[in-house]
Order: C-alpha cells, then sequence, then structure tokens
C-alpha cells in the first residue's frame, strides 16, 4: 500500500495538484469516499486531486487490486500500469492549468 501510494504521491508532486474527470468502468464496489481519504491521508493535496486520482483507481483497477489496496496492500503489476495510465488525465489537467 506505501508503495502505491508513494507512486501516487510523486505523480501528485510531478502535476502540482489538480482535478480531472471520467470513470470508464473499473471497480464499483469500492467506498469512493474511504478511498479519497487513503489517498489524502497526509493532506498534502486538493481535495479535486485526491478525488480524481481515486476515480482513476476505482476505473483502472480491476476487484482483486482494489481490494489489494484497501487492505494495505499493493496492485498487480498490470493494475499499477493501468493506474499510472489512468491517471495522466489528472496530471494532464495540472500541467494545461
Amino acid at each position: 500500500m506505501k508503495k502505491f501510494i508513494g507512486i501516487a504521491a510523486s505523480l501528485v508532486a510531478v502535476a502540482g495538484l489538480a482535478a480531472c474527470g471520467g470513470d470508464d468502468g473499473g471497480s464499483g464496489d469500492v467506498d469512493r469516499d474511504a478511498l479519497i481519504a487513503l489517498i489524502n491521508e497526509d493532506g498534502d493535496m486538493t481535495q479535486e486531486m485526491a478525488e480524481c486520482i481515486a476515480d482513476a483507481t476505482i476505473a483502472s483497477l480491476d476487484a482483486e487490486d482494489m481490494k489489494a489496496i484497501m487492505d494495505g496492500g499493493d496492485p498487480s503489476p498490470e493494475g499499477e500500469a493501468a493506474f499510472m495510465e489512468a491517471v495522466q488525465p489528472c496530471i494532464e489537467a495540472e500541467l494545461g492549468s
């Protein structure tokens, strides 16, 4: 989990914090608010960026990877790659603003 959140935090540092939208499927049974709180547990990003990362996570990870994240672990390598691709709009939105 720390590795995954570390990746998300690194992306946030590069992006500088921003918002994005969109959801094209993924894990539908996830408590989005709990995931947002988990992603922003340090409180060092905007609510919009935490929501963007949460939405990207939900859209890109399957149920098994999502369970691993919510249980404090890391997603599979495939899930991590899908997440990295899904979070790009968050970064692009910040870089464009």
